[in-house]
């Protein structure tokens, strides 16, 4: 026997639909059945079915799920501390041998160019710039370079940290300074446009090492004096070299800043003035008395004019130190070399400004020791005409004291 199907019951439909016995839809007010035999339609109750509540519904207490196996494995779900979802990122990545620690020393050394270093190079806030940021920018791709910044960085903290940490600075610094000579040999031969920002910063930081690590020596043949100084001269020609074959591209790049020194807001004091005047003046005497390269010595005269603004500007800076030594003839340093006395006159002023930047740890009594030399080289009719440079190394009570160092 077939089963027969059941069916909701329909408790508030019209009376014709349950005088019938038949389903009412119970629309309202005509219902299906009594639209369509077009008889009077009646409700016995005031609301429809969909609206009526027999009874309230059973309110059901939910149950907490337990979490499934694919829902621990989604990172959605993490239970406790939010910093646990760190433990599941980059987890599908394959696993690699890298050693994650961190070189703290060498962090050192970088932080301490970037924050002090730099700023003995810097005349200004775009040169600090270069050097501070696009230096390191640079260095970050030509590890030669990088290992110029630590050499120098080390060598900064051995002259101005306890004498106790001194040995073990010096030796980092010898290290990275080893590995920094060999990339500037090799590329003084080939300057290239890809190169030429490296070798140029380079070889800046070479200057300023062997000025600083001559301080460091214990034998006194290896301290600052003329001899030594005419050996940073030298190494002054390698950046010579190297912006003389790239200067139209350093001009165009981002190193653009330490090609223009303009002019320092500061005036040079009167004596000095006076004294650099003096240099040019007795120039053109001596072209009168013999064979005198006049030429050569007025280009140094007038570097050295123009530049010495920045003496007092930023008195410890290198941008007199190091430009002047850069823009320097080989004929002038041949001079020099000779022991010229006009060449030795020249060099006492500079040996003055050397003095005005020996707050700059890489100088500290280098101009004091060179001057000291070139007074002992020059007879008494020479004396006159460094008075100023006398006067500002040794002080205002005495024409010359040797003085130790």
């Amino acid at each position: 026997m077939p089963t027969r199907r059941t069916h909701k019951k329909s408790r508030h439909g019209c009376k014709a639909c349950k005088a019938r016995r038949v389903k009412c839809d119970e629309i309202r007010p005509v219902c299906g059945n009594c639209s369509q035999r077009e008889e009077p339609c009646e409700y016995v109750t005031d609301a429809s079915y969909i609206w009526a509540v027999d009874e309230p519904p059973v309110q059901r207490t939910r149950r907490r799920r337990r979490p499934r196996q694919q829902d621990k494995e989604d990172v959605s779900y993490i239970p406790g501390s939010p910093f646990r979802l760190l433990d599941t990122l980059g987890g599908a990545q394959p696993s690699t041998p890298l050693n994650p620690a961190l070189d703290i020393t060498q962090l050192k050394l970088l932080v301490n160019w970037q924050h002090e270093t730099c700023q003995y190079f810097s005349r200004d806030t775009e040169t600090r710039i270069v050097w501070q940021i696009y230096l390191v920018e640079e260095a970050l791709k030509i590890p030669s370079l990088m290992h110029g910044i630590l050499a120098l960085s080390a060598l900064h903290l051995a002259l101005s940290e306890p004498t106790q940490d001194q040995a073990s600075w010096l030796e980092l610094a010898t290290a990275h300074k080893g590995q920094a000579l060999q990339a500037l040999r090799e590329g003084l031969s080939c300057v290239t446009s890809d190169n030429a920002r490296a070798l140029m910063g380079l070889s800046a930081l070479v200057v300023a090492y062997a000025f600083g690590a001559a301080l460091t020596e214990v034998s006194d043949v290896d301290r600052p004096s003329l001899e030594a100084l005419n050996n940073v001269f030298v190494l002054c020609r390698g950046v010579q070299q190297i912006t003389s074959q790239s200067y139209s591209f350093l001009r165009q790049s981002n190193f653009a800043p330490l090609f223009t020194p303009g002019t320092p807001a500061v005036e040079v004091p009167d004596h000095v003035k006076q004294s650099l005047d003096h240099l040019d003046r007795l120039n053109s005497e001596l072209l009168h008395q013999g064979d005198h390269d006049a030429a050569t010595y007025a280009h140094v005269i007038s570097a050295m004019s123009g530049l010495s603004g920045h003496a007092f500007a930023q008195p410890n800076s290198m941008t007199i130190v190091a430009g002047w030594a850069i823009r320097v003839s080989p004929e002038y340093l041949a001079y020099l070399q000779d022991k010229e006395p006009f060449a030795l006159v020249v060099h006492a002023h500079y040996c003055a400004f050397l003095h005005l930047a020996r707050g700059n740890c890489f100088l500290q009594y280098w101009g004091r020791s060179v001057l000291r030399d070139i007074v002992g080289l020059l007879d008494e009719s020479w004396k006159p005409h460094i008075a100023w440079p006398i006067e500002e190394v040794f002080g205002e009570d005495t024409f010359y004291t040797p003085m130790s160092t």
